[in-house]
């Protein structure tokens, strides 16, 4: 504890990382084929992008990702250990939002089980995202209509400091039509201010683990399929 001002401004020490917890969820629509450039090829792009972005503001483990991605790409895939651990542990959880992810009961059901966590908050200066869920917009259309109720509740994802032409293309296009018209630079920017406001979240907030097994998961996405 320590004075600034009239004011006691209280430091938790916050817990060693678990080094077998990633740091980030990647919870995404899978797709049932491997097409060379299709959203799962993009998926994975996006993914190592943003894992090298989070390892060098947060750190990871030498050889390990920051984040965790199924690489399963067919529909219908059983829960893994290594799924369920992943969801359990982890500190920040990235929604890639698309018509897709919203008809998904897996997502629906990755989403429900990681907001069942407890959040306890280090920082007073911590960022508006308490829940530690980062819906990001992957691919439009997404109208607000379509949004289930526990989606909107939650904060999206909006970079902030970039040039207005960026942010509008994300906005209009999500980060796969970024990558599908080759806009390298604003695809780039985007994928820094996500990674920025994750570490944000890692070192500001803590999210409880807990243990799961299929029978306790339910989709949170009305009329929602895999």
């Amino acid at each position: 504890m320590r004075r600034e001002g009239w004011c006691e401004v209280r430091r938790e020490v916050r817990p060693a990382r678990d080094p077998t917890a990633p740091l980030f969820f990647l919870s995404y629509a899978h797709t049932d084929g491997p097409a060379r450039n299709g959203p799962h090829s993009l998926v994975k792009k996006f993914f190592d992008d943003l894992s090298e972005n989070v390892a060098e503001m947060a750190g990871s483990p030498a050889g390990a990702d920051p984040g965790f991605m199924d690489r399963s790409m067919q529909s219908g895939t059983r829960w893994t250990p290594e799924l369920l651990h992943a969801v359990g542990t982890c500190q920040v959880f990235v929604a890639l939002l698309s018509a897709r992810y919203l008809e998904s009961m897996w997502c629906g059901m990755e989403w429900d089980a990681f907001s069942q966590r407890p959040v306890r908050v280090y920082r007073e200066s911590a960022s508006r995202h308490g829940t530690c869920i980062i819906p990001v917009l992957w691919a439009p259309p997404v109208r607000d209509w379509q949004w289930p109720e526990a989606v909107r509740q939650v904060q999206r994802f909006s970079p902030e400091g970039l040039r207005d032409t960026y942010i509008t293309q994300y906005r209009k296009d999500g980060i796969f039509g970024l990558c599908q018209m080759g806009r390298r630079a604003p695809y780039q920017a985007v994928v820094f201010r996500l990674a920025q406001l994750v570490a944000e979240i890692y070192y500001t907030h803590r999210v409880e683990p807990r243990q799961f097994v299929p029978e306790q998961l339910r989709t949170i996405f009305e009329g929602g399929r895999r």
